[in-house]
């Protein structure tokens, strides 16, 4: 296990998903996505498939244009998971109505080592204001 390399990985797995919700591109979203992920979302049932997941995304990056930024506070890594705890600040306009919101909110992402590669295992997120 290299920690540093493991990091660098969940890194770019962070600015990955910032690119994919910040320009609707699902495909690039999906390719990280592991195949038993689960989801909790404020206000949402649980997901506990991708491609339950893919279908919550489509549904999200239909319905809005997205601005996100995530801010890592901790990545604690063991074995074959990885946790991170962040903050992200979110603005989003209507695709229909124009209807602008925005919101702050604090995630935890778990990630689980599949075949060498880190995907997102996890996600769960609560809005702050």
């Amino acid at each position: 296990m290299n920690i540093t390399n493991d990091r660098q990985q969940i890194e770019k797995l962070r600015l990955i998903v910032q690119e994919a919700e910040n320009t609707g591109n699902l495909d690039m979203m999906t390719a990280i996505l592991a195949d038993d992920i689960t989801v909790i979302a404020p206000g949402s049932p649980v997901i506990n498939t991708k491609a339950g997941g893919v279908d919550f995304l489509r549904s999200w990056f239909d319905a809005f244009y997205i601005e996100i930024s995530y801010e890592s506070e901790d990545i604690e890594i063991r074995e074959d998971l990885a946790y991170e705890w962040a903050v992200y600040h979110q603005a989003t306009t209507d695709k229909k109505t124009g209807e602008k919101a925005s919101e702050i909110g604090r995630m935890l992402w778990i990630y689980k080592k599949y075949n060498g590669a880190w995907l997102q295992h996890f996600i769960i997120w609560n809005t702050a204001a």
